[in-house]
């Protein structure tokens, strides 16, 4: 019996010699975007649901807007209903939110809502203020713009299976980032928002082609703040280094597939590099090595080569650093980078 008793009692040693223990870091991560940036909530405005006018969209609460039209009498009301109900794709003049206040002679426009200033390129001069659907940015329940933590944290996935060779699978990598918490972002200014239409650049033709696919975005140059959790050794090896792990990531996208376009529309990184959000292609979203070129020969999702460069345009933003002026693009035709951003992430001192 003694002798069991030192048996036990020499494994619990060396058990508790063998226990590691697990870490725990906070960090805080800002993300700087450098081109425009959409996360949509899946919801889409058309014309009935926006007004355009004097360099704005305007996109009212419609319940607000619905009392107003109570006002204007039971005539005016069953107009309106008739006009929601009306086909927006077999009609030859499209049924527009503003050509129904103006023709029923209703000038009030403080419905809540907020509006979004127009930059002049969303679409052609001629086609300004007709565009048919428009994708929602999500909001938080207040109507404030916010980046959810679940967007972020794809987005991470994304780069730890590029960056990691050690991870092999999803499931390996799941197991890593059940131990990563991240917040939902700060809230974001409206004022932050634009609007930016889809453009494919080929690689192949040299040419840009706009696409009918229109998105709520936040400007480039604007900084939102998140809170991650590591919650134990390996999460915390990661985040201590996720901007090593971003660089090398890019340096590999961009010699994959980058460095297949004219120099003129590959934007400079500034922080770490990453993308976010929707529109900004398929090797930002996947682990390039493991997908087979093959498959996309032909088929709904066929593609010349390694496909076209995502691209969309907004006004040239400027910036300094060390007393030098630097531009966030390097082309005369306003094209950037969809969803291209930068980071810091930085440890908090309280950990």
């Amino acid at each position: 019996m003694e002798l069991f008793k030192r048996f036990v009692l020499s494994i619990e040693s060396v058990e508790r010699r063998g226990t590691v223990k697990q870490l725990y870091k906070r960090y805080s991560f800002v993300l700087c975007t450098l081109a425009p940036v959409h996360v949509g909530n899946g919801d889409t405005y058309t014309q009935k649901e926006y007004i355009y006018e004097n360099g704005h969209y305007y996109f009212p609460n419609m319940g607000s807007l619905y009392e107003e039209i109570q006002n204007h009498g039971p005539e005016v009301v069953k107009t309106f209903e008739d006009f929601l109900m009306l086909n927006q794709n077999n009609n030859r003049r499209k049924p527009r939110l503003v050509d129904f206040l103006n023709d029923q002679r209703i000038a009030a426009r403080g419905f809540g809502g907020y509006q979004i200033d127009e930059t002049m390129f969303e679409s052609e001069k001629d086609q300004r203020g007709k565009i048919n659907e428009i994708s929602e940015f999500i909001k938080d329940p207040y109507g404030s713009p916010y980046v959810p933590g679940s967007s972020l944290k794809g987005s991470l996935r994304t780069l730890v299976l590029n960056g990691k060779p050690n991870v092999k699978n999803d499931n390996e990598l799941s197991s890593i980032f059940s131990n990563i918490y991240v917040s939902d972002s700060s809230p974001i200014s409206l004022e932050k928002l634009i609007l930016c239409r889809k453009w494919d650049y080929s690689g192949i033709k040299m040419e840009a082609k706009g696409l009918p696919v229109y998105r709520e975005s936040l400007r480039p140059f604007t900084v939102i703040k998140f809170e991650i959790q590591a919650c134990n050794n390996e999460a915390v090896e990661i985040l201590d280094n996720l901007s090593k792990i971003a660089e090398s990531v890019y340096q590999h996208y961009h010699e994959f597939f980058l460095q297949e376009f004219s120099n003129k529309y590959i934007q400079n990184n500034v922080f770490a590099p990453m993308y976010l959000g929707a529109g900004s292609g398929l090797w930002t979203k996947t682990k390039i090595d493991d997908v087979k070129l093959n498959r996309f020969k032909t088929g709904k999702y066929s593609m010349k080569r390694k496909g076209v460069l995502k691209l969309t345009k907004a006004p040239l933003v400027k910036y300094k650093e060390k007393g030098e002026i630097h531009s966030l693009i390097q082309n005369n035709e306003n094209f950037y980078e969809m969803g291209k951003s930068g980071f810091i992430c930085r440890a908090l001192e309280d950990n």
